[in-house]
């Protein structure tokens, strides 16, 4: 037998932000834990697919290999969001970091792997980004 919830919006009884979702093996989580809160495709001469964002306000080129993305609406401090970031890169000789500037700024960093020079060659990165919103 299966179930099929058909809903406009979901909100906590107790608490609007506070639904348990019970997982595998009896374990709970808050279901807004496990929710991205910044989606971005982000090329590094700045540019961000309007289609693929999510909570992101605008994104600056900062130079060589750095991009500064800061989102709508802020994470509740510092470090409170935990970021992620893909590059899209054929070659494999790239890396990409995230660093929380503050919490609502985001900083990209691409580099070329082996030398650890910044590199704005022929790539474009992916940003996930999950947290506590303000």
């Amino acid at each position: 037998m299966t179930s099929q919830l058909n809903v406009d919006q979901i909100t906590g009884v107790s608490t609007a932000g506070q639904i348990t979702v019970t997982l595998e093996n009896s374990e709970s989580q808050i279901l807004q834990q496990g929710l991205a809160k910044v989606t971005a495709n982000i090329t590094l001469s700045g540019t961000s697919q309007s289609d693929a964002a999510l909570n992101i306000s605008g994104v600056v080129d900062g130079g060589e290999g750095l991009n500064t993305i800061t989102v709508s609406n802020a994470f509740s401090a510092i470090k409170a969001a935990v970021p992620s970031v893909t590059i899209h890169d054929g070659s494999y000789s790239r890396g990409i970091n995230i660093d929380d500037a503050s919490a609502s700024v985001f900083i990209t960093r691409a580099f070329v792997a082996d030398s650890g020079a910044l590199t704005d060659d022929n790539v474009d990165n992916s940003v996930v980004i999950h947290g506590d919103l303000a």
